[in-house]
């Protein structure tokens, strides 16, 4: 029986395949990541996911001087889920609302803060603060 030379289709498949899984291992560390680092679209980035996992609106209210409070639902009276400090990028105070499906907006207050900030509402990211 002569001996023929070449590849089967197996080992080609096999190949590609293992290709392909060093590819997708390799490539996202050789392109470039756009992320935006700053603390106020990490604030929103966890006030997505908490209002996500609570399944309620969740209100950020940042003050000027970069004080900021997160409340679940329109009653304030049931207290802040969380507190902190961001470095201050308004003059005014601002309030964002934030749903259970991933969406922001600012409150109906703060309108002035909504023309001087440009607010991306499906990603939630504050994109020239």
């Amino acid at each position: 029986m002569p001996r023929r030379s070449g590849l089967t289709l197996i080992e080609i498949l096999v190949v590609l395949i293992l290709m392909g899984l060093v590819a997708v291992l390799v490539v996202p560390t050789l392109l470039p990541r756009h992320r935006d680092q700053s603390a106020i679209n990490a604030l929103l980035g966890s006030a997505r996911e908490v209002a996500a996992r609570r399944g309620e609106v969740v209100y950020v209210h940042v003050d000027p001087t970069g004080q900021w409070r997160m409340e679940a639902g329109a009653d304030p009276s049931r207290g802040s889920l969380a507190t902190g400090r961001v470095p201050p990028f308004l003059t005014a105070s601002v309030t964002l609302m934030v749903s259970p499906l991933g969406s922001c907006a600012f409150d109906l207050r703060s309108a002035a803060a909504a023309s001087a900030v440009a607010l991306d509402p499906l990603t939630c990211e504050i994109r020239s603060p």
